[in-house]
């Protein structure tokens, strides 16, 4: 029995090593309840020469919806989906990447909406638990796949956001 159960841990492990799976990639959800709580708007940010790019996103505007973000979200999920999270005035604090599947860029914009700070969230190993800061107050946090920002030239200092809705 012992022997039967090594040989099949073993051979979980091979085929999680061997895909590039983790076992809690199957426990990934669609949308979260804090996205299901989300409403969407249209935003448009400003490159690094003026030129508009128009997006949709997720608004996170209330603590239980902030509290949630990409957690237990798929990584596909995360790939085409982006949030904003909005505060009614301009706040100090930190994003965690705790049980989130895929590693993110999150653009910090102040109240005016420059974008003054972006850095790329990686995905937690090994019990590490790094929070993640921008340089000074932010109004607004979009949290994104990695390499949007470059992608699309929105670079701290030349770009800025405005949001449809407000």
């Amino acid at each position: 029995m012992k022997f039967q159960l090594l040989v099949c841990s073993l051979v979980l492990f091979a085929l999680t090593f061997m895909t590039g799976c983790t076992v809690s990639d199957d426990d990934c959800q669609k949308m979260n309840d804090g996205m299901k709580s989300m409403h969407q708007t249209g935003l448009s940010l400003f490159d690094d020469h003026g030129n508009a790019k128009h997006i949709h996103s997720l608004i996170a505007d209330d603590q239980f919806e902030q509290a949630y973000g990409f957690q237990h979200v798929c990584p596909d999920v995360i790939q085409d989906t982006k949030i904003l999270f909005v505060y009614s005035e301009p706040t100090l604090g930190s994003f965690h990447m705790s049980n989130v599947k895929a590693p993110l860029d999150i653009g910090f914009f102040d109240q005016h909406g420059v974008l003054f700070d972006v850095l790329r969230m990686d995905v937690y190993v090994d019990n590490e638990q790094l929070l993640y800061s921008p340089t000074k107050p932010f109004q607004f946090a979009l949290e994104t796949h990695v390499g949007f920002f470059e992608k699309f030239m929105l670079s701290p200092g030349k770009s800025y956001l405005i949001i449809d809705s407000l």
